[in-house]
């Protein structure tokens, strides 16, 4: 009688391993569609967000850029206006359109004027001129350095953008779907070699 019993404890072991074994691959299946489900939203978000940040960085840069061409601009009327000026003095201008000249080209209050009897030479303030020294060495001390760091700048853009491309060549959702599944693979055979 004990080779029935034994008989019957058998089938029921085959019976649950059968059962077990076949409805694993359905459990295996939802995992995975669970995983790949979720690496898509995870892609799906983080596209989103990228394009919306990108349209506000795009925003932005169209609007710097503007910004430099107005200034540009501007420069562009302020040199012209100077250097009209200065031509305008000719090869050898008097002292009294030296001195009409003076106001056209700064702000500061230099009262110049002609020297009686001296045809080459005018007088200025002494402090307003050297305030005008002053500004002027400042400027061109701000202006060598402004070059240097918009120099520096556009190297450091450049290396981000560098980055930048080699950040948006990471792997194709396929090849992760793919790597993910290779592993899930990996850790079946593991499980069916283990029983």
């Amino acid at each position: 009688m004990a080779a029935p019993i034994e008989s019957q404890i058998t089938v029921v072991k085959t019976d649950v391993k059968t059962f077990v074994l076949s409805h694993l691959i359905w459990v295996v299946a939802i995992a995975v569609a669970l995983v790949l489900g979720n690496i898509t939203l995870k892609e799906h978000d983080a596209r989103v967000v990228a394009e919306a940040s990108i349209k506000v960085s795009q925003a932005n840069i169209a609007a710097l850029q503007q910004q430099i061409t107005d200034r540009d601009a501007q420069l562009a009327q302020k040199v012209t206006v100077i250097t009209k000026v200065v031509h305008d003095l000719g090869p050898a201008p008097t002292t009294g359109q030296i001195v009409a000249a003076v106001p056209q080209l700064t702000q500061v209050p230099l009262n110049a004027r002609t020297i009686p009897g001296d045809a080459v030479n005018i007088s200025v303030a002494a402090f307003p001129l050297v305030q005008v020294l002053q500004q002027a060495a400042i400027d061109h001390a701000a202006n060598l350095t402004c070059q240097g760091d918009l120099t520096d700048q556009k190297a450091i853009s450049a290396q981000k953008d560098t980055q930048i491309a080699a950040l948006r060549k990471k792997p194709k959702f396929l090849d992760r779907v793919k790597h993910v599944a290779e592993a899930v693979a990996a850790g079946i055979a593991i499980g069916v070699l283990l029983r």
